[in-house]
């Protein structure tokens, strides 16, 4: 490491930052597999090369399909069984259901297969150390998203109020997925009922009923296809100068024997494809040694480490970070930092399913969302630049606790 870097001031790093910030969120178009995808990637590299990392290089990444052609597809096919009826129609309607949960749970690619999914792209930066004890991994995704009708601010309290009222229940909240798939689920039961012989008043309102939802869902899932990216300044530009603020951090403070690796990566937003090819190219990176920093939406609202995370199923995080941020964060020195179990996905869920310590750092509304998550007004006018410092200086104060060793055995049973 270069011990004699010394990082910039409080106002110099927030300046900085928003620089950053805007020159990503003035890409148009800045989905994954896209020119500005890209774009944002070189322009990231040398940021990287900036901060006094020699190793940069740009690594493709095969992708999926954009998230509202694949609702699209399931809703289409699931509504086309209920159409045609009999055992065709129960068969598709099934085909759907089926789609979905795999693709959406196990990441599989049935239905998916039919849609177009250019190559993307991660930014990677190393500085290595010859005999290196330790690694941290720093991450935060380059893609936008499409600002589509699905997340108007309407909708996410209506999901955001659901949550919390399952939470006062006792019942485990469920993510925004959870109701396409019971939307499929319902047209599947109601197609192969229906051949099995099922009739009557009750029958035809049922598929009436579910067709009708089967096509609601194809029709939120192409308009929010076809819609165009939002600017993406929280999501996810803030964080991409969270993650470049905290390298500076690391790389002036910690020894020579840690290797620091940055990841700026591709397609986060259609299945966190950048994150897994990244893991599944470095098998021989230990548990043990090597930690994963992810940053995601950090530029307004309440500062979160992140303890389960999924859209439908749930991913835990391993205790040794987790528990580190729950530390940190008692002593109060960057304010207050709370745990959150998010009915969304992070990168940091990646690392976390293959038993890596990792820590996923998230900011939200009081409704439980980013700031104007998926939306158009995602500007960088409205992002919170002293946010944005404090996220990078709480990962960095955890990854140089987890390289010290300060968890202890308690974080590990």
């Amino acid at each position: 490491m270069d011990e004699t870097r010394e990082p910039a001031s409080g106002s110099e790093r927030e300046k900085r930052a928003l620089d950053w910030i805007t020159k990503l969120a003035d890409l148009p178009e800045r989905a994954a597999g896209g020119a500005s995808e890209r774009e944002a990637a070189t322009r990231i590299a040398s940021w990287m090369e900036e901060l006094g990392v020699a190793e940069v290089r740009l690594e493709p990444v095969s992708s999926r399909p954009r998230s509202g052609w694949g609702l699209a597809v399931h809703g289409a096919v699931a509504a086309l069984g209920i159409f045609v009826g009999g055992f065709v129609g129960a068969a598709l309607a099934v085909l759907a259901a089926l789609s979905f949960r795999v693709e959406l749970r196990r990441r599989g690619r049935w239905l998916s297969r039919l849609l177009p999914a250019p190559e993307s792209v991660n930014v990677v930066g190393c500085v290595r150390s010859g005999a290196a004890r330790a690694r941290v991994v720093l991450s935060a995704h380059i893609d936008a998203a499409q600002a589509g009708w699905l997340f108007a601010k309407p909708l996410a309290d209506f999901f955001a109020t659901r949550a919390q009222r399952a939470r006062r229940s006792g019942a485990p909240p469920s993510g925004p997925n959870a109701l396409p798939e019971a939307v499929l689920i319902g047209a599947a039961l109601v197609a192969v009922v229906s051949f099995l012989g099922a009739s009557g008043f009750l029958m035809s309102l049922a598929t009436t009923v579910a067709g009708a939802a089967a096509v609601l869902v194809a029709a939120l899932g192409l308009q929010w296809a076809m819609a165009p990216c939002s600017p993406g300044a929280n999501d996810n530009a803030s964080a991409v100068a969270a993650m470049l603020t905290c390298a500076e951090q690391l790389l002036a403070q910690l020894p020579p024997d840690v290797e620091v690796w940055l990841v700026g990566t591709g397609a986060e937003e259609v299945g966190c494809c950048g994150m897994h090819a990244l893991v599944e190219a470095h098998p021989e990176w230990r548990s043990d040694r090597t930690f994963f920093v992810n940053f995601e939406c950090v530029g307004g609202g309440a500062l979160h480490w992140i303890r389960s995370e999924g859209t439908l199923g749930k991913t835990g995080y391993p205790p040794l970070l987790v528990e580190l941020a729950r530390r940190i964060a008692a002593s109060g020195a960057f304010g207050e930092v709370t745990p959150t179990d998010l009915l969304a996905g992070t990168d940091g869920h990646v690392p976390a399913q293959h038993g890596h310590p990792a820590l996923s750092l998230i900011s939200l509304d009081e409704n439980g969302v980013p700031l104007n998550y998926h939306r158009a007004d995602d500007v960088p006018e409205a992002i919170d630049l002293a946010m944005v410092v404090r996220a990078a200086d709480f990962g960095a104060a955890v990854a140089a606790s987890a390289v010290r060793g300060d968890a202890g055995p308690i974080a590990i049973v």
